[in-house]
Formats: structure tokens, sequence, C-alpha cells
């Protein structure tokens, strides 16, 4: 497994970044949710675990928040994106993860955080810079969270 930054994003649509990442990344992939997901009722078979695994951890300690691990085909990702989207990502998931063949391709914490947001190396340039120009995004750096963002 690694862990390979590539790219801090600067998210301005959530909602909309996290579905294009979603459909980009799905196959072998998994998607981790963390945060007040009572209100996610997702299909049985879509639930790999509610526990830590590989690469997917928690990143909230306390107070403890409800946590899952989804596994991400590209058949699931509209009924998955429709339950997330229904609680909300300002509100409710706080914390998002995208792991796709040991690597991990998208941290999103801290609610899409401006300075928390990464993507790993299956994220292209190409498919960040789409994302800018349908303003999506504010912006990518490789650089780090404090470089300006491009």
């Amino acid at each position: 497994m690694t862990l390979s930054t590539s790219h801090w994003v600067d998210v301005r649509d959530k909602p909309a970044f996290l579905r294009r990442l979603m459909r980009e990344l799905a196959g072998d992939a998994r998607l981790s949710l963390e945060g007040d997901l009572r209100d996610c009722a997702f299909d049985s078979d879509q639930v790999a675990t509610r526990e830590e695994q590989g690469l997917l951890k928690r990143n909230t300690l306390s107070p403890r928040l409800d946590f899952v691990i989804l596994h991400l085909a590209p058949s699931d990702v509209e009924s998955i994106f429709s339950k997330v989207s229904a609680v909300g990502l300002s509100r409710a998931i706080i914390h998002v993860q995208i792991e796709r063949g040991g690597v991990l391709e998208l941290g999103a914490y801290d609610n899409f955080h401006s300075k928390c947001v990464v993507t790993g190396p299956g994220v292209s340039i190409t498919l960040l810079s789409d994302l800018k120009v349908k303003n999506t995004i504010r912006g990518f750096s490789d650089a780090g969270p404090e470089s300006s963002v491009t």
C-alpha cells in the first residue's frame, strides 16, 4: 500500500468534485466515510466493513464518529452518491477517502477544507484541469498546502 500525495486541491463544489472522482476511480476501489452516517442506509453488498482497514483509517478519534468502508463499483456510484448527498458533505460527512489498488487516491478531510484535500497519482492533471475549467475546483498544487494554488 502506498501513501503518495500528488496534488493539494481547493474544492469549490464538493458534491460535483466527489461524484466525478467516484466515477473516475470506481472499479478496484473502496470509499471510506466518517461522520454522522445514521441516515445513510447503504446496501449490504456495498459495505466492506465498518472498521478501519489498510489505508482507510479514522481521522477523528474523539468524539468517535460513524465510519464505513464501501466497495466502489462503477454500478454503485450513483446509489452511494445519492445517499451521501442526502445527508450532506458540509454537515454529516466530515472525512472522505478513496483507495484504489492499494493507493490512497483521495483524502478529503475536515469537510473538504481548502488545505485538507489531497489526491493521489491516479488523479491526473488533465482531470484536475477539467475540474478547474468547470469551476468545480478553484485550483490545485503539487507543492503542498502552504503553496499557492494553480
